[in-house]
């Protein structure tokens, strides 16, 4: 249920098509100019402290704008409708839409405290499919899990229909994270590049 209306809801949902799209193919040049075999690079959207989506490097990202209709006893009542864009990618499903922009009132600022983000995380299970190939199936210590970037979306409250993940695709075009991201590749792998 949301607290927006039906226009900005879908305008929200609009953007964010376009936005996962552009970071999807974004992580896609990834995986195939820079990756190596068993890396991948994950993209988490947050609200409050849950995960909402996630794309990843590893394959498309399919999205589908859903209009959810909780039952409103009004005609023409948009109070109870829900617009929200539903991923689904080998890293799972999540939806994303205007009611994940959230904040809280702080009362020592006298100000909102909002809620919303990106976390870019690097995956190597190299040296995990390595082991695993030779035939040794026993569990192991052998992943590398390493946060390059948590990213505030920043969004105005009374500017909704604004909403962009644009700061994520951004910072994934920047050279610092292109260098970070060729290190990691170079260094984590089973087979190491000096």
């Amino acid at each position: 249920m949301s607290d927006h209306s039906r226009d900005d809801q879908q305008q929200v949902a609009e953007q964010f098509v376009k936005d996962i799209q552009n970071i999807t193919h974004k992580l896609d040049t990834l995986h195939i100019e820079t990756l190596r075999e068993g890396q991948e690079i994950q993209v988490r959207f947050f609200s409050e402290v849950f995960c909402d989506a996630v794309l990843t490097s590893m394959s498309e990202t399919q999205t589908e704008i859903v209009e959810i209709n909780h039952h409103c006893n009004h005609y023409g009542c948009d109070e109870m409708l829900e617009i929200h864009v539903k991923t689904q990618s080998d890293a799972g499903q999540g939806q994303i839409g205007a009611d994940n922009l959230t904040w809280n009132w702080n009362d020592e600022t006298d100000e909102r405290d909002y809620y919303f983000g990106a976390v870019i995380t690097y995956i190597d299970k190299s040296r995990y499919l390595a082991r695993r190939e030779a035939g040794d199936n026993s569990m192991g210590n052998d992943y590398v899990y390493q946060t390059i970037k948590s990213i505030d979306i920043p969004f105005k409250a009374g500017w909704i229909e604004e909403a962009t993940l644009e700061p994520v695709a951004e910072y994934l075009s920047s050279d610092e994270f292109k260098e970070q991201v060729k290190l990691l590749s170079k260094v984590t792998h089973e087979i190491v590049i000096n």
